[in-house]
This record gives structure tokens, sequence and C-alpha cells, in this order.
């Protein structure tokens, strides 16, 4: 018996024992700390296991692990007329490791999201500050716990560390409303981004701030709130089409993405389609010199995600396809093109509060990497996921 196959049957074991042990998990009550008519607080959590199987394109083998992806504290409520708060925790891939690092036993949590917002004219102008997602693309905000297939896009947060971010979140202060009877969305705002080392010139942090701005239309139903649910499941009609940039410095980027989200008939399905463009280019803003030699830490590069799901809802069940592209326009970046493509299902044992999904995934390589024995590398991964908000 093969490696792999060893591997995958592993992997299911491990989906089976965990779904017949929770199966009886339901969706109680949410825990709501009522203080008065204007005040009052929200408790949430989510945990997210992966039994994670990723092929070296070395030896062929399998790097395998077991691993919470995410462990969530959330907070979030209402301190007084027209102005909430939004609080939440990550301690992100506990109990992972990869080729060059050793097994990630760290419990410290790390805040993911704080940030107050007063709505200074209802729905139509609001102020957020704080920590939280600068307005980027849709595949970025999209609420965890609701993807579609598996996870979010692997190109979609390539900024993040050149500029300093976490997850996609800055600290800042943004503007957001919704105009045209709330189907037209702005977020615009102004971030901390990149902060430059002090210098013989003089003191750090003399450059200037990041700058990020969203605009998104709903043609059907609206969608109102800090990030975007990836797939409804039948229960809203969405179609969504969003364009974002993103610049500091000389840095640029920016993105077109559509979102199709519609239940089918009158039997409870759903489908959802999604597409998403990436443009990236760090105009050297963001370089590391190591030996004489400076590396461009954000070259110019493109990326396409999709992905594709129908919702059977007397089953509870969504088989999904995914497939996404990268491509450098340097050509001494050509060892790292890829593209991704996969399959899956996701289970809604208890909607999003139990659900297992799993995964199958392709990676090529555009051409053969240095010292590797294969262009094509396989991976398989199972969810168990836990949330209660």
């Amino acid at each position: 018996m093969s490696r792999s196959v060893t591997h995958r049957g592993l992997l299911r074991q491990v989906a089976i024992l965990g779904c017949l042990f929770l199966l009886s998990i339901g969706s109680d009550a949410q825990v709501l700390v009522k203080v008065s008519d204007s005040v009052f607080f929200r408790l949430g959590t989510l945990m997210q296991f992966w039994a994670d199987g990723t092929q070296d394109p070395v030896s062929g083998g399998y790097s395998q692990n077991l691993f919470l992806r995410r462990v969530r504290f959330i907070v979030s409520g209402q301190i007084a007329d027209r102005v909430t708060f939004f609080f939440q925790t990550e301690n992100s891939r506990l109990g992972n490791s990869t080729a060059t690092a050793s097994k990630n036993t760290a419990t410290g949590f790390i805040v993911q999201d704080a940030f107050g917002e007063w709505r200074i004219a209802g729905d139509l102008l609001a102020l957020d500050a704080g920590l939280f997602f600068a307005p980027q693309s849709r595949d970025l905000m999209t609420v965890s716990s609701t993807c579609l297939s598996f996870d979010v896009s692997s190109y979609s947060s390539l900024q993040t560390v050149a500029t300093q971010s976490s997850g996609g979140r800055d600290v800042g202060f943004q503007l957001k409303g919704y105009l045209l009877g709330d189907h037209l969305e702005y977020r615009a705002g102004v971030f901390d981004g990149q902060r430059e080392l002090q210098s013989p010139a003089g003191a750090g942090s003399r450059n200037p701030p990041r700058f990020a701005a969203r605009l998104q239309y709903d043609a059907f139903d609206v969608e109102k709130g800090y990030a975007y649910p990836r797939t409804n499941r039948g229960t809203k009609r969405i179609l969504a089409v969003g364009a974002w940039n993103d610049r500091q410095g000389a840095f640029r980027a920016w993105g077109l993405d559509a979102t199709l989200d519609l239940p089918v008939a009158a039997n409870k399905d759903a489908l959802t389609i999604g597409g998403e463009y990436f443009s990236y280019d760090g105009h050297k803003q963001f370089t590391q010199i190591a030996n004489g030699v400076v590396t461009d830490l954000l070259p110019r590069q493109d990326a396409f995600f999709t992905d594709a799901g129908y919702y059977f809802g007397s089953l509870a069940v969504q088989p999904f396809l995914r497939y996404e592209t990268l491509r450098f326009a340097d050509s001494s970046n050509l060892s790292r093109d890829q593209t991704r493509y996969g399959a899956g299902l996701n289970w809604y044992v208890s909607a999003t509060n139990m659900k297992v999904s799993a995964l199958e995934e392709r990676i090529v390589s555009r051409v053969l990497p240095a010292g590797a024995s294969r262009r094509v590398t396989n991976r398989v991964a199972i969810q168990l996921q836990f949330l209660y908000y």
C-alpha cells in the first residue's frame, strides 16, 4: 500500500470518528449580556481543527499535521446609542509544523480585531477606529466560518507581510456607509502600514501612511456588516460586484471581484459562484538587504481565484470546486508561478456551528523548482469546525 493511500485513509478515519462523536451538537441560543436597552454584549468562539497532508516536491513524501487552524474568542456589542465595538483574538496554526520550523506549541493569543464604530449618520456614514480589515478583496474579508472551498484564496493576502499587517488587518481609521437604498457600500481608510526603520538620516516611521478603499454593489439582497459571508446556503439572493485599491508610497495593489449566491427553486438548494482578480506591485517599496544584495519583497504579480459550490438542502452537503493561479511579471520569478485546483465537500452537521469539510488539491509549478523531483504535488485535508456566535 502506498504512503499517500495510507495517509488518505488516516484522514478519512479522523473525519468519521469526529463526525460520529459530534453528530448531536446543535445550535443553541446566543449568549447575550444585556445591561440596558442601549448597552449589551455578545460572546462567541470559533475553532477549526485540520488534518493536513501536503506532498513534498523533493522526496514525494507527505508532511502530515494535525493542528488547530484557527482558535478565536469573540466579544462584540453596543456601548452607547450608535456606538458598537468588535474584539476578536486569534491563535493560528496551533500544533502545526513546517519544513523549516518545529511544531508550534505557542499558547499566546494575538489580537486579531479590535475596533469601535460610531454610526454618525446611521447606515449612511460610520467611523471605524482601531485594528480591522483594511478594505481589500471580498475573499480576504470573508467570514472565516463561511468559507465555501475549505479556506480563502492562497493569494488574497500577499501584501500582508510587506505592509506589516496581520491577516489583512491594520491599525487606522475608516469611513464606511451604504447608499442607493443600501445597495452600494463604500469603505475608505488611512492605516499605519509599513513603518520604516530609523536611519542615519533621522528617526523611523517618517514614511507616508497606507490608504485603502473598496466599493461594492449588491443587485439583489443587501449585505451589511464587518465581513462578507462566502455562502449563505439559500438564505439570501446575492449578486455582488466589487473593486478595491490599496497603496502606500510606491506600493500599489488593486482588484475586482464578483459573487453569485442564489437559492435554487423551492427545494432549499443553493448555487454559489465567485471570482476574484488580484494585482500586486511593490515597486521596490518593500525590500530586504542581505550581503549587499537588495531583494524586492513584493515583485509585480497577478493572481486569479474562483470557486463554486452547490448546496443540497435536503442533505445539508455542499460539493465544491476551486481554481487559482499566480503569475509573476519578471521572468526571473518564473519558478514561483503556480496553478492550484481542487475539489471537496462541506457537510453542515448543524449549520455552520458544526461543519465538516474535506479537500483534495493539486499544486502545479510552472517550471520544475530547483532541487525538486516533481512539478505537480498533492494535498489532502479535512476540517472540523466548531462555531458559537
